[in-house]
């Protein structure tokens, strides 16, 4: 080996590393090594760390001349050696030391002398090699040359794998750009959006060439976008930048041919190291067509399909909208009622309902546009239709102006068919700024509606009232659901007296409500509640629980003891467990104890379901009577279909009978119809010496009513029926 002059050498390298970089300055070096060192054989070779156990050769300087780069295996090397230690030195039988180098092998070489690569941080990026075809024994010199060449040697490699993979990482970044559907850009901040990077998306959703919108070549990016769309962007891109947020914002653009589309856009402001926004970053889709398909939908869900009319959905979004927006809007919604619609579409038929509806919208939608005040005509259900009105203040008078002009609509008749209709219509009305939403405000109109339906009025508005009346309904409501959950209703108990014995032999239950705020409350006010809330079927369960509490203790106490009945409304047929929950409920009690009774009308609401209901209870031994028998369909089939057991003579007909004789001949038929299908007759509502005795003479086997006792407390009615087990009416004959 010639003798190194050693800062002759580092000279050399240095001088290398100004006159060319990357892969030539490796290649350069591996030849300078070659002359220095006189080496047969410079290998400088690069691993990766996702496969540590290949080299691959940057260059190879062999025999005078550069040789193909290779990949090749470290195990059983003497490189897998230098990769593990900071050098490695063989200076003679290197082949002989690893026969399996095919490598080594092929070169022939004897000696070899090899050097990790490393970064500043003791990274190792691969190694360098020397090798020669003789033994040699390497100075100190040569091992120090080869060290600092390898240094200088990484430092390149390093910085060359920084440069591809910004440039990979750029050529990534360019294709994902150009593969994303829509529009990818980087833009100054400034007035015009100046684009400076456009993905090649930007021609398929502009028109525009990517290179036409950078620096605004041929037009700039504020400049596409619609003029009545430019305040929203600013606005939506504002509120972001101000918030340090992505903004998501929707507009129109002019493409290059004039054509309008839609588009949305999400980006993020881009901070310079003083904090301030200098660039915008983001993308662009094209969303026409599903804006179309938005607006189709809208169409379908905010238009009424008969009459081509808002529907309720769009006037609630309308008018909750104009909440939000323009609170200090005042608005008159006027509710519109076609009186008798039922009856002409029995008369009729429905596709006549329909025509009418048909009409009744087009005279309404034809008569607003003459009314610069009216901004809305929409039909919200199948015979009510909503007029909204702007208005300045709250005046009764405003109301009936627009009503009477609404009604003047009809003054025609309209024609279904041959026939020609004089049409009634029934209008309430509300104000806006007494509800606090839109489903209040059209709520409130409809309470004023109900409210005229109840008085037969042409016209009423909703005003405070009928807002107190409202208010004090519900909270009405209010206090009943929460005694209802606290169990805090009670039942009284009515005797039924055997006409004949004058004995107590039955008793209905009847369910009282005292309230500590309201007091007493009529039960037909508080089973109206429970019927409209829907806890009717509950209301039933909780008097059958305390009536067999009042049944245990009277088995316990006495031998005999009277049947009772208890009423059972309609909301109870509709659950399928009713027979479960009864007899769960009247556990210990005989079921022939207790007489259920349904009024008829309840009966017919699903005649297959109740009678499915009533088959079963009667099978389990529960008796049944049909209350207030008269007023409703009196139909033998269904008594005989029902297996009924009593039929109760409604209160009307018996305080009626003495002094109509139509009402005495209607009791005395029930009586023997009662007696021919071998059923029991119980009378309600007897009041007077007279009524009983009339009742006993026709036949009737029991009655009820003040004449014969109040309704009572269970301890009332325990001391003064079952305690004296002498007690009994006299009744005159």
């Amino acid at each position: 080996m010639k003798r190194i002059d050693i800062d002759k050498a580092l000279h050399l390298l240095a001088e290398n590393l100004r006159e060319a970089r990357e892969l030539k300055f490796i290649e350069n070096l591996a030849k300078l090594l070659s002359e220095l060192l006189d080496a047969d054989h410079v290998v400088i070779a690069e691993i990766f760390s996702d496969d540590p156990t290949t080299a691959h050769m940057v260059a190879c300087f062999s025999g005078g001349s550069y040789h193909q780069p290779v990949s090749y295996s470290l195990a059983g090397s003497p490189c897998e050696q230098v990769l593990s230690n900071q050098s490695c030195i063989f200076e003679n039988g290197i082949c002989e030391t690893f026969p399996n180098d095919e490598m080594l092998q092929d070169l022939g070489a004897e000696s070899y002398v090899g050097v990790p690569m490393l970064t500043a941080d003791r990274t190792k990026l691969g190694l360098l090699a020397v090798l020669n075809n003789q033994p040699l024994n390497y100075p100190h010199a040569a091992l120090e040359l080869l060290q600092v060449a390898a240094a200088q040697a990484a430092a390149e490699l390093a910085q060359l794998r920084i440069s591809r993979n910004l440039h990979e990482s750029q050529r990534r970044l360019q294709t994902l750009m150009n593969s994303l559907p829509g529009m990818a850009y980087r833009c100054k901040n400034d007035e015009l959006w100046t684009m400076e990077i456009v993905s090649r998306g930007a021609q398929a959703l502009t028109g525009y060439h990517s290179t036409e919108l950078i620096d605004n070549a041929v037009i700039a990016w504020g400049d596409i976008i619609h003029p009545e769309d430019h305040a929203t962007v600013v606005q939506a891109v504002d509120d972001a930048v101000a918030r340090d947020k992505y903004f998501k914002v929707a507009y129109r653009i002019i493409c290059a041919e004039g054509q309008i589309r839609w588009v949305w856009e999400q980006g993020k402001g881009i901070r310079n190291p003083d904090g301030k926004v200098t660039h915008f970053e983001g993308f662009i889709l094209d969303v026409t067509e599903q804006r179309q398909h938005e607006q189709n939908i809208a169409a379908i869900a905010f238009r009424d399909e008969l009459t081509g009319l808002a529907n309720r959905a769009a006037l609630l979004e309308h008018l909750q909208r104009e909440y939000e927006q323009h609170p200090d809007q005042d608005y008159l919604l006027v509710l519109v009622d076609i009186r008798h619609f039922r009856n002409i579409n029995e008369r009729f038929g429905l596709h006549a309902g329909d025509r009418l509806l048909k009409v009744v919208g087009q005279r309404l939608d034809e008569g607003a546009a003459d009314f610069d005040d009216i901004v809305l005509v929409a039909r919200v259900t199948g015979d009510e239709f909503v007029v909204l009105v702007k208005s300045s203040f709250e005046k009764v008078e405003q109301f009936l102006t627009v009503a009477n002009s609404l009604k003047r609509f009809f003054d025609d008749p309209v024609l279904l068919g041959e026939q020609s209709l004089a049409l009634q219509l029934r209008m309430s009305g509300a104000y806006s700024h007494s509800a606090s939403s839109a489903t209040e405000l059209l709520q409130q109109a409809s309470i004023a509606m109900y409210e005229a339906k109840l008085h037969e009025l042409s016209f009423c508005i909703f005003d405070e009232q009928l807002e107190r009346k409202v208010s004090a309904e519900r909270h009405q409501t209010e206090r009943f659901l929460a005694a209802l959950e606290k169990h805090e209703l009670t039942i009284y108990l009515q005797p039924q007296i055997d006409l004949k014995s004058g004995e107590c032999v039955g008793a209905e239950v009847l369910c009282r409500w005292f309230d500590q705020e309201l007091g007493t409350v009529k039960p037909d006010v508080f089973i109206d509640i429970a019927r409209k809330q829907g806890v009717l079927a509950e209301l039933g369960i909780q008097v059958l629980s305390k009536t067999t509490e009042v049944l245990r203790k009277w088995q316990r106490d006495y031998e005999a003891i009277p049947k009772v009945s208890v009423n059972v409304g309609a909301q109870q047929f509709t659950s399928p467990e009713i027979v479960e929950d009864f007899l769960y409920c009247i556990r210990d009690v005989r079921p022939e104890q207790i007489t259920l009774e349904i009024t008829e009308s309840d009966l017919m609401v699903d005649p297959v379901l109740a009678l499915t209901v009533t088959r079963r209870l009667r099978d389990h031994g529960f008796k049944l009577a049909i209350d207030d028998f008269g007023t409703g369909y009196s139909s033998l089939a269904y008594l005989q279909q029902f297996a009924v057991d009593i039929l109760k003579i409604d209160i009307s007909f018996v305080q009626a009978m003495l002094r109509d004789e139509q009402s005495k001949t209607l009791v005395n038929t029930i009586i023997a119809m009662a007696r021919s299908l071998g059923l029991e007759t119980v009378a309600e509502g007897v009041e007077t010496t007279e009524q009983a005795a009339l009742l006993k003479e026709l036949g009737c086997h029991f009655g009820q009513g003040y004449y014969f006792g109040h309704p009572v407390s269970p301890d009332d009615f325990e001391k003064q029926w079952l305690a004296d087990k002498k007690a009994a009416v006299s009744l005159k004959t």
